[in-house]
């Protein structure tokens, strides 16, 4: 039973220096989950960063394509509609830029009518973009869409060709590959692993970095991000694995100007392992820092325990022993103190001392109570004989 109290008073002060230390753990895991935030913010800046500087470039090329676009609408194998000039001429100034996929002259009633890229009959009068140079007659431009010529991810736009009398007689067109996302993500040193999407207002995905092309056209494979990107109206972050499984730290933000503002987002998926490296590293090595010190803690307790505690109960115990067994000569041998315990084995000592005192006082009584009897005795014997 004492072996058994002294092992359940050292696990206890083991248990109090457990207990020290778990606010010292709740607070690096606290502060953990603040980096973790900070490192969400951060994230989402960088996506945002890098939002605007497609943005920008997107607007550089607005510009350009107005610019060629104004261009072509007073070239006369436009403006005349010279169908083999037109030919010739767009699939030359095709060659010669490689930001587009495609241009072209659509005539009043919809219908493709010259290409820099050789097609069939085809019907482009529901375009937006078209629709809107004849309503505007100005420079217009279209929505994200998957060309039905060039079957990539291109945005279009368009310019009215103007008769003589002032009058839209057709629509020229050019058609921005959205590849340049492709190569403008590849020059923005995104960390390894990175996934960098942008889609349509309908999930559609219109450039996919890193993509063997298998994408284009498709819904965003990662419904939980898409389903964010729809709730939080294309501003936020949000947590998913990837299409290969690995988890991700989604941030998302509008793409395009500000007409577009809500037709595109741009999607940049850090691998979380990636995002988090630095703030698991701190937490790892404040954790290992924290092991260390409740080491030394538990351990300096265990000896502490033992020898200014554990050792002094255990000597009082076996005093105590070998007095209830009758061995009142028996001290605790420890070194009287200020503390508890050594005012406790004052004490015993003490008592001891009494109780051996009075033991010692019994045995002359008893001793001189036999003298007494035995010469009461021997004085009657003594009477008798006389």
């Amino acid at each position: 039973m004492a072996r058994l109290s002294l092992a359940s008073l050292r696990t206890r002060l083991l248990l109090l220096v457990l207990l020290a230390v778990i606010p010292a753990l709740g607070l690096t895991l606290y502060t953990n989950l603040e980096e973790r935030q900070l490192r969400k913010a951060l994230v989402q800046e960088h996506a945002m960063r890098l939002s605007r500087l497609v943005s920008a470039d997107y607007e550089r090329l607005i510009e350009d394509a107005q610019q060629l676009l104004v261009t072509l609408a007073q070239l006369p194998a436009v403006h005349d509609l010279n169908l083999a000039a037109c030919n010739a001429l767009l699939a030359d100034l095709l060659a010669q830029r490689s930001s587009y996929a495609n241009l072209g002259v659509i005539d009043a009633d919809g219908d493709i009518f010259c290409s820099a890229l050789p097609t069939d009959e085809l019907y482009l009068g529901d375009r937006t973009y078209f629709r809107r140079a004849l309503e505007t007659s100005d420079f217009a431009i279209g929505e994200y869409q998957v060309g039905r010529i060039t079957h990539k991810a291109t945005v279009n736009f368009g310019y009215p060709v103007l008769d003589d009398a002032g009058r839209v007689h057709a629509v020229v067109f050019a058609a921005l590959d959205l590849a340049w996302l492709n190569e403008l993500a590849g020059q923005a040193e995104l960390p390894p692993g990175t996934m960098l999407t942008v889609i349509d207002r309908n999930g559609t995905i219109l450039s996919r970095y890193p993509d063997d092309g298998k994408w284009i056209g498709k819904p965003m494979p990662e419904p939980l991000v898409l389903n964010a990107i729809q709730t939080q109206k294309g501003n936020g972050t949000t947590d998913a694995p990837g299409t290969d499984g690995i988890p991700r730290l989604f941030s998302f933000a509008p793409f395009g100007g500000a007409a577009q503002s809500a037709d595109a987002y741009v999607s940049v998926g850090i691998p979380a392992a990636v995002a988090f490296a630095g703030v698991n590293q701190i937490l790892a090595r404040n954790i290992a820092m924290l092991g260390i010190v409740a080491g030394l803690a538990l351990a300096a307790a265990w000896v502490g325990g033992n020898l200014f505690i554990v050792r002094q109960i255990r000597a009082l115990v076996e005093a105590t022993k070998r007095v209830a067994a009758g061995e009142l000569g028996v001290r605790t041998g420890l070194p009287p103190g200020q503390g508890e315990l050594g005012q406790l084995a004052g004490a015993f000592d003490q008592m001891a001392e009494s109780l051996e005192r009075a033991h010692e006082r019994r045995i002359l009584e008893e001793e001189l109570r036999r003298k007494n009897y035995q010469l009461e005795q021997q004085n009657l014997a003594i009477q008798e004989a006389n």
